[in-house]
């Protein structure tokens, strides 16, 4: 089991602190979400996702850096494909590329863009990624698609790593045959589910990879909500082997709150023995 640290920073202090406790240690990833606020109080304050995993990139040495997830509703695919490829370059090598179609309407709402219906969400998801891959692959011929078209695409200078990883986000089945034709990861996460609700979800989603033509090799647990990994040590453990038993070998959690902290550290302490 591979376990990360996602840190949505309200400052570069707070970004630095926990980097540098990511990566003493021990934790395999460091990574930091991409929404341009906070869904729920606008008040709390947020960074844009790719400029901190820029500042981490060249202020770590060990660690991966990478975005769950890059949002499609405000990125061209593009874009995008270029901050890979320099954020590859600064972490010398170290950088994942989650990506998800994106689903609060304050993202929407933020950026101008109308609330996509399920269909559409999926189909630009599932274009999006294609051409990122593309792309990323070296491939610069004109894409003529129906969302992003783009003519004279140039991808210099190419990636350090020999394929930047690509985490797809998916729960539904269109969004999961992207994942299964075009991820190296996937990743998943409750939302307002339970966790039992999730767990279950969980059984099928891995079930409906594994039929697919290519599954991805990395499986990816985001916990958060209904899941609350810094509880306790045998909270912590329980996750671990819970959804280690249905086919996860990533958990990325949470920095802990000032109350959890006691427990984090506890765990991170001897992270080793639940890996």
């Amino acid at each position: 089991m591979r376990f990360g640290l996602k840190v949505n920073p309200g400052t570069w202090d707070e970004a630095a602190r926990w980097a540098k406790i990511a990566e003493e240690t021990g934790f395999d990833g460091l990574w930091t979400g991409d929404n341009m606020r906070n869904p729920r109080d606008p008040a709390v304050p947020v960074h844009d996702g790719l400029t901190i995993i820029a500042a981490w990139a060249a202020t770590t040495t060990r660690i991966r850096v990478g975005v769950l997830i890059a949002n499609v509703v405000f990125r061209r695919p593009t874009v995008l494909a270029k901050q890979a490829l320099t954020l590859d370059h600064v972490s010398g090598g170290r950088f994942d590329l989650g990506i998800g179609s994106g689903v609060w309407p304050t993202d929407h709402g933020m950026s101008g863009v109308p609330m996509w219906e399920p269909a559409e969400r999926a189909a630009r998801l599932g274009e999006f990624v294609d051409v990122v891959d593309r792309l990323l692959q070296g491939d610069v011929s004109d894409h003529s698609g129906p969302y992003y078209p783009y003519q004279h695409a140039s991808m210099t200078p190419g990636p350090i790593q020999d394929r930047i990883p690509l985490i797809i986000a998916a729960n539904a089945p269109r969004a999961l045959r992207v994942a299964a034709e075009h991820g190296d990861g996937w990743v998943t996460f409750p939302g307002a589910a339970s966790e039992e609700e999730f767990h279950a979800a969980s059984v099928a989603r891995i079930r409906r990879l594994t039929e697919l033509r290519q599954a991805p090799q990395r499986r990816i647990l985001l916990a958060y909500g209904s899941i609350t990994p810094w509880a306790s040590e045998d909270s912590f453990a329980r996750l671990v082997e819970r959804y280690a038993t249905i086919g996860f070998d990533e958990i990325v959690c949470y920095a802990p709150k000032p109350d959890e902290r006691a427990v984090f550290d506890k765990v991170v302490g001897r992270l080793d023995s639940f890996r």
